[in-house]
């Protein structure tokens, strides 16, 4: 029912699940809401590591580094323009570049405004 294929695009509201994205990302975060509750809070950030003991304030962990969280997110980014309009299958005809060039703008705009919120 979420293939592009089917005649009856997601019971009847008219959407393609392009290359599958919602069982793929239903599946991730189902995967990893079960285990942040497995493996709980970092150590040492409510409870002394040592005694067990809970603290009276939070521990407040150093950042990370800002350089390498943005060379993540170019990579990221970049492997998305391959990834999203590659899932049209291709360009052949002017139909499917229209479709590509959509979803690559859609990408644009999805890195926007993640960027924004």
């Amino acid at each position: 029912f979420l293939s592009a294929g089917a005649n009856d695009k997601l019971f009847g509201a008219g959407v393609i699940d392009l290359a599958g994205s919602g069982p793929v990302h239903m599946t991730g975060g189902v995967t990893a809401l079960i285990a942040a509750i497995i493996l709980g809070p970092r150590r040492g950030r409510f409870y002394d590591a040592q005694t067990g003991q809970p603290l009276e304030e939070a521990y407040n962990f150093p950042p990370h580094s800002v350089a390498l969280q943005f060379l993540g997110t170019f990579c990221l980014w970049f492997g998305w323009y391959g990834f999203n309009p590659g899932s049209t299958l291709g360009i052949g005809t002017e139909s499917l570049g229209d479709v590509a060039s959509l979803v690559a703008v859609n990408t644009t705009l999805a890195a926007c405004a993640g960027a924004i919120s």
